[in-house]
């Protein structure tokens, strides 16, 4: 488990803990904070429900989806800190709500098991939704647009190595100042990030075509 969403899982579950521990508390010594809003239970049932979707389920999807961004989709101008924010924030308010509506041991656990189960499925769906469109052919591999792709690579001198991972072409330059990586993006990588010296392009499904073109117009350049 990464270590964010390890520190999302960890702040659900202390601050729900922490309310059931207050609860049991209040039950024990025969302490009454809690409010007759002289309404049904049917109601009260209701209002929590949708209280709950609006403010926990929400801020855990933002949540995952913040973390997503950043690991995975290698958005480096994620907040995440500001989403966390929301979670501590949605997360107090709920559990207030269920300490002021008396409601029994189970929504506070039942809502950790529910929230972490929501987290991660919705990890999952934006990592498996990201992969499909990724592989999606972008790119049209022809001499063209692998002499267009060499060029803004810096040209053939410039390369060290290229290589290509699944939906992905990397390549290793000499000189990434060289690299017009706003050009790659528009001649049709999905994404293009770089790290290092290595430059990363989403390219589709053809990404081992576009290797092994420039490999080869490489080679028979030199």
């Amino acid at each position: 488990m990464k270590k964010a969403n390890l520190t999302n899982f960890l702040i659900i579950m202390i601050i729900y803990s922490l309310f059931y521990i207050v609860n049991l508390l209040l039950r024990q010594n025969d302490i009454d904070i809690y409010f007759d809003l002289g309404i049904t239970d049917g109601l009260k049932i209701g209002l929590l429900i949708i209280f709950y979707l609006l403010m926990m389920i929400t801020s855990v999807l933002y949540s995952s989806k913040k973390v997503f961004d950043l690991y995975i989709r290698h958005i480096r101008r994620t907040k995440l800190i500001n989403s966390r924010y929301y979670l501590v924030i949605a997360s107090l308010l709920t559990c207030y709500l269920f300490l002021l509506f008396k409601v029994e041991y189970y929504y506070y656990f039942g809502s950790i098991i529910l929230l972490y189960l929501i987290y991660f499925i919705s990890l999952y769906l934006y990592d498996n939704h990201f992969v499909n469109k990724q592989q999606k052919t972008t790119v049209i591999v022809n001499d063209e647009v692998v002499e267009k792709f060499l060029n803004l690579l810096g040209g053939k001198d410039n390369i060290i190595s290229v290589s290509y991972e699944y939906s992905r072409l990397k390549v290793e330059l000499k000189d990434v100042k060289k690299l017009n990586l706003e050009e790659i993006k528009e001649l049709g990588a999905r994404g293009a990030f770089v790290a290092g010296n290595k430059l990363q392009a989403v390219i589709g499904s053809n990404a081992f075509e576009l290797e092994s073109a420039i490999t080869s117009y490489i080679s028979h350049v030199k």
